[in-house]
């Protein structure tokens, strides 16, 4: 292998790679990038064995072919620090990669291509395309609802579940549940119901653009799924579970609450400065044309906020996690939400009042 390439071509994809690359590896040809030549490109490879991404540079200039293995983390690092318009060219010699760039010259250990591994084939038969804003804005709307190392493994990921012109997206980690949709002309007739884990999720939001309006097509087979664009391909693997019905799960409350978002996220951003670290609550009482919101800490701190609100049930109090309500508001983009329940032992529905198509949950907890 002997090419050059500009720095910034090579850079992008290479910050792509290392973002999948574990930095804590078993195997320490998995905390390497796989570089080999095709069609006149550099194919950036990076996988640990759950995700698999693939980043395509196109080459300056080719003296030789050949495939090698290096260190993500070195590479990018290096190529991170060298001055900005500069050339770099990369060639192999003696089992070192040589990175050369003006006067700076760099010898990387490597290891051989043959030894990296790969996600096998599979047969996908699912495929349709998506613009990138599309289902980048489904995945920023329900990420922060996933579960964390939670021992029912399917709320460790988003559950997508696609059918005839739409897609929904939900995620919930038994505390609460966010759910949004999409419909799109370009799904077709594809029907498929998946569980994108949670690194997969948080790995494509960071991949997909956020003013991007080029599609990406969509492959899914019984235990894959796969993004290709003209910059990338991404496959992760499945979560093989049956996700529970979602819709069980959205209570159908009697008491409606209409108020401005910006206001009861702001009361709730200063609440939550006196509200106990460790469970984080905050009490919502609920009075005709008002909210009150309270918090307080082992310090005996008091936090109290009032604000002007739409409701004309009756008097309720529910205790919650402001951390949760928070994530749900900074979400939330439209001018006002409403927030539907029963009483203070149920959940709450949280929606926007116009506009986008996304609910959240939230469920109640003991002060």
């Amino acid at each position: 292998m002997d090419i050059t390439i500009q720095r910034e071509a090579l850079l992008k994809p290479l910050q792509a790679v290392s973002g999948v690359v574990e930095k804590k590896q078993t195997l320490p040809i998995l905390s390497n990038v796989l570089l080999t030549i095709r069609d006149n490109r550099l194919l950036l490879i990076g996988t640990d064995l759950e995700i698999e991404l693939v980043g395509f540079v196109t080459l300056e200039s080719m003296t030789s072919q050949g495939s090698i293995t290096v260190s993500a983390r070195k590479l990018f690092d290096i190529c991170r620090t060298l001055p900005e318009g500069v050339m770099v060219r990369l060639s192999i010699e003696k089992n070192y990669l040589v990175v050369r760039a003006g006067e700076s010259c760099f010898m990387l250990n490597t290891l051989p291509a043959e030894e990296f591994p790969s996600l096998e084939d599979t047969h996908y038969s699912v495929q349709f395309n998506l613009k990138q804003t599309h289902l980048k804005n489904l995945l920023n709307k329900t990420y922060f609802a996933m579960g964390q190392q939670d021992v029912r493994h399917y709320l460790n990921g988003a559950f997508l579940d696609i059918n005839q012109h739409s897609i929904k997206c939900v995620a919930a980690d038994g505390h609460r549940l966010a759910l949004s949709s999409i419909q799109d002309e370009s799904i077709g007739e594809a029907q498929a119901k998946v569980i994108l884990p949670r690194k997969s999720v948080l790995e494509l939001i960071r991949l997909l653009g956020s003013d991007n309006e080029e599609d990406v097509t969509i492959h899914i087979g019984e235990s894959r799924f796969r993004v290709m664009s003209s910059d990338y391909i991404f496959t992760s693997k499945l979560i093989n579970a049956q996700y529970p019905d979602y819709n069980r799960l959205i209570p159908k409350g009697t008491m409606s609450a209409v108020g401005d978002r910006e206001v009861i996220k702001q009361a709730l951003v200063r609440a939550s400065i006196l509200s106990n670290e460790k469970f984080r609550g905050v009490r919502f009482q609920f009075e005709p044309s008002k909210l009150l919101i309270t918090a307080n800490n082992s310090d005996q701190e008091q936090a109290e906020e009032a604000m002007s609100l739409e409701y004309a049930g009756n008097k309720t109090e529910i205790g919650f996690n402001v951390a949760y309500w928070l994530d749900v508001v900074s979400t939330i983009t439209t001018k006002c939400i409403r927030c539907v329940f029963t009483d203070s032992n149920s959940g709450v529905l949280i929606e926007p009042v116009e506009g986008e198509y996304s609910i959240y949950v939230v469920m109640p907890m003991r002060l």
